[in-house]
C-alpha cells in the first residue's frame, strides 16, 4: 500500500441491526481507493471483518477480557503515528472521550463535553435547531409517576437503555417486565420512558471537524426492517435555514466527528428529535451514492487531502442481503453451545458491550451516567396523600392480625364529597350524576356512603341490586347494565328503575318487548355502544352496517314515553387520557348519527367509569368539565349525564396490612422480604403500582422507594412478588407491617382465599 493516508474504523457488527463500519469503509474506499483502511472488531463472530474493503484487521479481546489501559495506549500510538480513528460504537467513543480528555487531532470523534451535550433523552444541545424533544421521564421516579405518565400518552410509550435498546410497553405488566430486563442487562437504573411519536421517521446526517460543519444529508425512511432500522430511504439536500442553525450548534459544540439526528415528522408537520447518535449511521454509504460521501469529506477536513468525486448516481438507495468469502486468517467460529435463555439482548452484538457499559459504569461511574436526566430524578420521590397519612395513624398496629384489609375512613369521605363536587351543578341545561359501580367493591360502608352523597347504583346483575336495595337504594335509584343483568331474575323487584341498558340487539328488542306490555318498567331505556377502533367484548357493535340497521330499528320499538339513553364505557386507566378523549368525541358523533336515523333523542348519556383516582381528580376536576361542556355541541336533547366512577372512589378508600415474615439481604444492597400477604389479597398488583407505607422508629410514616429489594408473597408460586424494586427501610425487621394503599377496588372485590387451608 503506497497511500500515506491510514484510517481505523471500528465497529463491523453486520447483523440485522448492523453497525455503520463496513459502510464507512466502503464510503471510504470511494473517496480515496489507495488509503490503508484497516477495520477494528471486539469479536470474530462479527461478518464486517470479512469485507473486502479493509486492507486488515486489528482484531481486540471482547470489551470483557480487554485490557482498557493498554488499548488505550495501544490507540494514541497509532494517533501519534499519524492514523485517523472512526468509531462507529457508541460506547467506545465515549471512552475515547475519557481517554483523550483533550482530543485529538486524528481522533475523529466528539469531546466529552459535546457527548454529554447530545445525551439523550434531554439532547440539551439540541436548542436552537427546528425540532422538539417528545417528552420523556427518568425510571428512576416513583412507579406512581411512571404509571401516570403512560397513562397520559396513552400507554404509547417506549422504555429506553442508556446507550442502546428501545422497547415499546403498552401496559403496566409489559413495563415492570422490560424495566427488569434491562435494569440487569445494563446495571444501572437509569433507565427512561418517553412518548411515542407518530409520524415519518427522518434523519440527518452530518460531518464535523474541531467545531466546523463540514457537510449534512437528509434521508427519510423509505422502508423499514422488522425492528424499526432504514432499510431503503432517499438522501436529499438540507435546506439552508437548518444548515445554518446546525452550523451554530456545531460550533458551540466544538463538535468532531459523523452523527446522525434521529427524528419524527407528526401529522402537523412538527419535527420531534428522538436521538442525536454520536457516529456515522448505519445507512451512511446511501448517501454516498446519493453523491454525498461524509466519511470521506469528514477525512478531508482532517488532513486536508481531497477525495476523488463520484457523481450521483440516484438519490434514493436500499439494501440487498449478499455473501462474502471469509478470510482465512479468520475462520468461522462454530456456533455456541445452546443454554436456556441464550436469545436474548447479550447476544445482540458478540463483543460483549453490555459488559463493557457495566465496566465502563463501575470505573468510571461519574462520567457515563449522564443521559440528560439527573436533574429530573432529584423531583422524584414518593409522597403520600395527608389523607392516608391521618387514617393510618388511627391504626393500632398491636391488634392488627396481618393480612389485614383497613378501611381509610376519612380518604373515603373526602373521595365521595370530591365526586359530588364534580356532579353538583346542573351545566348547560342538563343534570349530572354519579351512578357508583357496585361491583368495583361492594363493601356497605362504600355503598352508604354513595347513598348519602346522592348517587345511583349501578349494578350487573340482580345480586348486586339486592345488595344496593338492602343498602337504602330506591329501585327508581338503580341502573342496570352488562351482558348478564337477567341472571337470576326472580331476584329482581317488579318495582321502576332509574335506566337500563341493553348489552344487545336481541336483549334491546326483548326490553322493549317487555316494555311495552308493562311488565318491565324504567325511567330510562338504553344501548350500551361497542367501542369502535379499540377492542372490547361489550356493547352493540356500531362497524357493520346491517347490524347497525337491526340497532336503529330496535330503538325505535323503544316505548316513547320511556327516555331514551346511551351508554359506552372503555378505561381510561387501560388506554390513556388522549385516546380516551378522542374516543368520547367519536361516541357523541355516532349518538348523533343514532339520533337521527331512529328519530329518537338522546336524553341521558351515560359515559361509564374505569378512571384512575388521580385523572378525575387532577386540575380540580377540569378534565371533566371539558368533557361534559362537548356534550351540547353534539346532541342538544340531552337532560341526563351520567357516569359511573367505581375504580375512581373505591380505590383511594382501602389499604392491605402486611407483615414481615423473613428478610434475606444479599449483596449491593439487593435483599428480599417475606411478607405473610400475597396477590390472593392483592390481584391487581400486576395492572397498576400500590403505594407503600412503612412506620419509621420515629412513629412517621413513610413511602418506601425505589431501591433492589423484592416483597414476595407467601404463596408458593413463582409469580407471587407483591412488590418489586423497592428500598427496604435500614431498620427493617421480621414483624414490621407495609401497608399497600390504593387497594380498595378490584383488589378487594377479586381478592380470594388460598393457601390458608
Amino acid at each position: 500500500m503506497t497511500s500515506d493516508l491510514k484510517i481505523y474504523v471500528s465497529g463491523l457488527y453486520s447483523g440485522t441491526n448492523p453497525q455503520p463500519g463496513v459502510g464507512i469503509a466502503r464510503s471510504l474506499r470511494q473517496g480515496f481507493p489507495g488509503a490503508e483502511i484497516i477495520g477494528v472488531e471486539y469479536s470474530n463472530r462479527c461478518s464486517g471483518i470479512h469485507w473486502d474493503d479493509f486492507d486488515d484487521i486489528w482484531l481486540q479481546r471482547p470489551w470483557t477480557e480487554l485490557d482498557l489501559d493498554i488499548h488505550a495506549q495501544e490507540i494514541a500510538s497509532r494517533l501519534d503515528d499519524g492514523g485517523l480513528w472512526i468509531s462507529s460504537i457508541d460506547l467506545e467513543i465515549m471512552w475515547l472521550a475519557e481517554v483523550f480528555p483533550n482530543g485529538h487531532p486524528n481522533l475523529l470523534t466528539p469531546p466529552m463535553s459535546a457527548l454529554l451535550q447530545i445525551a439523550k433523552p434531554a439532547i440539551p444541545g439540541h436548542k436552537g435547531l427546528p425540532v422538539r424533544i417528545p417528552p420523556f421521564v427518568t425510571t428512576e421516579c416513583t412507579d406512581w409517576e411512571l404509571h401516570a405518565f403512560c397513562r397520559e400518552h396513552d400507554w404509547k410509550v417506549w422504555l429506553k437503555g442508556p446507550y442502546y435498546e428501545a422497547v415499546r410497553t403498552p401496559s403496566w405488566s409489559d413495563l415492570q417486565h422490560w424495566r427488569h430486563v434491562l435494569t440487569t442487562a445494563w446495571a444501572t437504573e437509569k433507565l427512561f420512558l418517553q412518548a411515542h411519536v407518530t409520524g415519518y421517521e427522518e434523519s440527518i446526517m452530518l460531518s464535523a471537524y474541531q467545531g466546523e460543519l463540514l457537510h449534512c444529508v437528509h434521508m427519510r425512511k423509505r422502508d423499514l426492517t422488522e425492528i424499526g432500522k432504514t432499510w431503503a430511504g432517499d438522501a436529499l439536500p438540507v435546506d439552508p435555514e437548518t444548515i445554518e442553525k446546525l452550523r451554530t450548534v456545531i460550533r458551540d459544540l466544538d463538535y468532531t466527528g459523523g452523527a446522525e439526528l434521529e427524528m419524527v415528522r407528526d401529522a402537523a408537520d412538527e419535527l420531534w428529535l428522538l436521538e442525536w447518535n454520536p457516529r456515522f449511521p448505519a445507512w451512511v454509504h446511501g448517501s454516498t451514492i446519493a453523491g454525498r460521501n461524509l466519511p470521506a469529506i469528514l477525512v478531508e477536513g482532517a488532513t486536508g487531502k481531497h477525495p476523488v468525486s463520484f457523481p450521483s448516481f440516484t438519490q434514493e438507495f436500499t439494501r440487498v442481503v449478499i455473501e462474502v468469502p471469509v478470510r482465512p486468517e479468520f475462520p468461522l467460529s462454530p456456533l455456541p453451545e445452546p443454554y436456556g435463555g441464550g436469545i436474548g439482548h447479550s447476544m445482540k452484538h458478540p463483543s460483549g458491550l453490555i459488559e463493557f457499559a457495566q465496566r465502563l459504569r463501575d470505573e468510571r461511574a461519574p462520567n457515563v451516567n449522564g443521559n440528560g436526566h439527573e436533574k429530573l430524578a432529584q423531583g422524584c420521590s414518593a409522597v403520600l396523600p395527608a389523607s392516608y397519612l391521618a387514617d393510618l395513624e388511627k391504626v393500632d398496629l398491636q391488634k392488627l392480625q396481618t393480612p389485614a384489609n383497613l378501611y381509610l375512613e376519612q380518604t373515603a369521605v373526602e373521595t365521595f364529597q370530591m365526586a359530588s363536587k364534580l356532579t353538583a351543578a346542573r351545566s348547560h341545561g342538563f343534570v349530572t350524576r354519579n351512578a357508583y359501580s357496585i361491583k368495583t367493591n361492594p363493601d356497605e360502608r362504600l355503598l352508604k356512603l354513595a347513598l348519602e352523597s346522592g348517587f345511583l347504583a349501578e349494578a350487573i346483575s340482580s345480586l348486586e341490586v339486592r345488595k344496593a336495595l338492602n343498602a337504602g337504594f330506591r329501585p327508581d335509584q338503580v341502573v342496570l347494565n352488562g351482558p348478564a343483568k337477567w341472571w337470576r331474575r326472580e331476584e329482581l323487584p317488579d318495582d321502576e328503575f332509574h335506566a337500563i341498558f341493553c348489552d344487545s340487539v336481541e336483549e334491546l328488542e326483548r326490553v322493549a318487548s317487555e316494555l311495552d306490555c308493562g311488565r318491565l318498567k324504567t325511567k330510562i331505556a338504553g344501548i350500551r355502544l361497542r367501542t369502535p377502533n379499540i377492542p372490547s367484548r361489550f356493547g352493540i357493535p356500531v362497524d357493520s352496517p346491517e347490524l347497525f340497521e337491526r340497532l336503529v330499528t330496535g330503538i325505535r320499538k323503544l316505548p316513547r314515553s320511556i327516555s331514551f339513553g346511551i351508554h359506552f364505557h372503555m378505561a381510561s386507566s387501560h388506554v390513556g387520557l388522549g385516546q380516551w378523549d378522542h374516543l368520547f368525541k367519536s361516541m357523541l358523533r355516532w349518538c348523533g348519527s343514532i339520533e337521527a336515523l331512529s328519530r329518537r333523542v338522546v336524553e341521558c348519556l351515560d359515559v361509564g367509569g374505569g378512571w384512575f383516582p388521580d385523572d378525575i381528580q387532577s386540575k380540580d376536576g377540569a378534565r371533566y368539565r371539558e368533557m361534559m361542556e362537548l356534550i351540547p355541541e353534539y346532541l342538544s336533547g340531552v337532560t341526563e349525564v351520567m357516569s359511573e366512577p367505581g375504580k375512581a372512589l373505591a380505590q383511594p378508600t382501602m389499604a392491605m396490612a402486611m407483615s414481615v415474615l423473613e428478610i434475606r439481604r444479599y449483596t449491593e444492597g439487593n435483599s428480599e422480604a417475606v411478607m405473610d400477604g400475597s396477590i390472593a389479597e392483592l390481584p391487581m398488583h400486576f395492572f397498576y403500582p400500590h403505594r407503600i407505607a412503612a412506620r419509621a422508629r420515629s412513629g412517621d410514616w413513610n413511602a418506601l422507594g425505589r431501591g433492589k429489594s423484592l416483597l414476595l408473597g407467601r404463596l408458593c408460586m413463582e409469580h407471587d412478588i407483591v412488590a418489586s424494586h423497592v428500598k427496604l427501610p435500614e431498620e427493617a425487621k421480621e414483624g414490621d407491617i407495609f401497608v399497600f394503599c390504593d387497594a380498595g377496588a378490584y383488589d378487594r372485590s377479586m381478592s380470594y382465599v388460598f393457601g390458608c387451608g
